[in-house]
């Protein structure tokens, strides 16, 4: 496999992230390798993988892609800074990801990038739909979006407020102007996962385009982000919720039903701090008391600056005839 103008400045470059997917690994490099558009440039990462991910992609890339660049960690990074890393070697003008645990179809960087030429400027993203597979590749009866938002339909252009509402685009179906992630300071190193905030940053800033069609196959995993820390959250997630409300909260882009909605999201994230004992949590919960005017959160921030313990304040809680659980 080799990109058309390997010479010059390639039309796009893709980012291939892995983790822990050597089961699912050639099924996704090989559908990179299959498309039907050829200019485009390979960058391949492994984020300290624990299974034979690495040693794989090393091989796939001797065998099928010499050219490609493969960022290899030896120790666990994170998916942003991983993503910063990957974009700061990228040369295309778009950026198209996808984790080494999805599926491209072969038209998906054609379609995308023509329909991306059409368009002016200020569109950053163009985003598909994705079709949805389970761990042996079989296909599952809804569609990425059917599934995550029922009965939306897909918008174009200004796309913030639908977004507010939760995120519905499919991050391995989409093209990304390159320059457009820059504008807004790349991805947040702070957070756990990258897709919904940086939808949101660009969203606030640029339109979106629409293109229909299944181009991807997501692929449903038991041991994945969603269906593990989103259903537990860890105290990293917990913090990255609250970042991500944080920054939106007071911009005047939400309506005054979302930004209340917002609001109570967040002071949850905060009190998920305290649950899990983090020193973050003081901070938070100050910040999401004084928003939301919750006397729990208020009396718990304050119990903490003076250094009560939980089970303290739980005691004092349960005096004043208030639960902190």
């Amino acid at each position: 496999m080799a990109a058309m103008q390997s010479s010059t400045r390639p039309a796009v470059t893709v980012i291939a992230l892995c983790y822990n997917h050597a089961r699912f690994l050639l099924e996704c490099l090989d559908s990179i390798a299959a498309q039907t558009c050829r200019d485009f440039e390979l960058i391949v990462t492994d984020d300290c993988s624990r299974d034979d991910s690495a040693d794989m992609i090393a091989d796939w890339i001797v065998r099928r892609c010499p050219e490609a660049r493969f960022i290899r960690h030896a120790r666990n990074r994170g998916l942003c800074p991983t993503l910063n890393e990957a974009l700061a070697l990228a040369r295309g003008e778009f950026i198209s990801m996808i984790a080494t645990d999805d599926v491209w179809e072969p038209n998906k960087i054609a379609v995308q990038l023509a329909a991306m030429r059409a368009v002016s400027d200020d569109v950053a993203v163009v985003y598909s739909d994705a079709s949805q597979i389970d761990e042996q590749s079989q296909p599952l009866p809804h569609d990425f979006m059917a599934h995550h938002r029922p009965g939306l339909t897909p918008p174009t252009g200004e796309v913030f407020s639908a977004l507010a509402d939760g995120n519905f685009i499919p991050a391995m179906a989409t093209l990304i102007r390159t320059s457009a992630i820059a504008a807004v300071g790349g991805y947040d190193e702070r957070l756990t996962y990258e897709d919904y905030d940086m939808w949101l940053r660009l969203a606030a800033r640029f339109r979106f385009l629409f293109v229909p069609g299944a181009l991807a196959r997501y692929r449903h995993v038991a041991t994945s982000m969603v269906r593990t820390t989103f259903v537990a959250p860890t105290a990293a997630h917990c913090h990255t919720q609250f970042l991500i409300r944080d920054k939106f909260i007071d911009s005047g882009k939400l309506s005054a039903e979302q930004r209340e909605r917002w609001i109570d999201n967040q002071a949850g994230a905060s009190y998920g701090l305290y649950v899990h004992g983090d020193p973050r949590a003081n901070a938070c919960m100050w910040v999401s008391a004084r928003r939301s005017g919750s006397a729990r959160l208020f009396l718990l921030a304050a119990a903490g600056s003076v250094g009560i313990t939980r089970s303290r304040a739980r005691r004092a809680m349960s005096l004043l005839g208030r639960r902190d659980d």
